[in-house]
C-alpha cells in the first residue's frame, strides 16, 4: 500500500525537478550518495523511489557507481585505460 503512496509522490515530482534538486547539493559539495539520500529523506521518498529517476540518468548513475567504488561500498570494475 505505502508503494502506491510513493507512485504518486514520483508522479508528482517529474523526474527533471528531482534531478535539479540533486544536482544543486552536488554542486554544493555534496558527494553524490549523500545527495540522493539527502533528497530522499527530505521528501519522504523511499531511496528506491528515488533509485527509478537515477536510472533513467545515464551520467548521475555512472557518478554514483564510481563514488561506491571508491568507497569501497561495492567491487571495482576493472577498466581499460584510454
Amino acid at each position: 500500500m505505502g508503494d502506491k503512496k510513493e507512485l504518486k509522490a514520483l508522479n508528482r515530482l517529474n523526474s527533471e525537478r528531482i534531478m535539479i534538486e540533486i544536482a544543486k547539493h552536488i554542486e554544493a559539495g555534496v558527494p553524490y550518495i549523500d545527495a540522493v539520500v539527502e533528497y530522499a529523506e527530505k521528501n519522504q521518498l523511499e531511496i528506491e523511489v528515488v533509485g527509478e529517476i537515477i536510472r533513467k540518468s545515464p551520467m548521475l548513475k555512472a557518478n554514483i557507481y564510481r563514488e561506491a567504488e571508491k568507497l569501497n561500498m561495492i567491487e571495482k570494475l576493472v577498466r581499460l585505460p584510454v
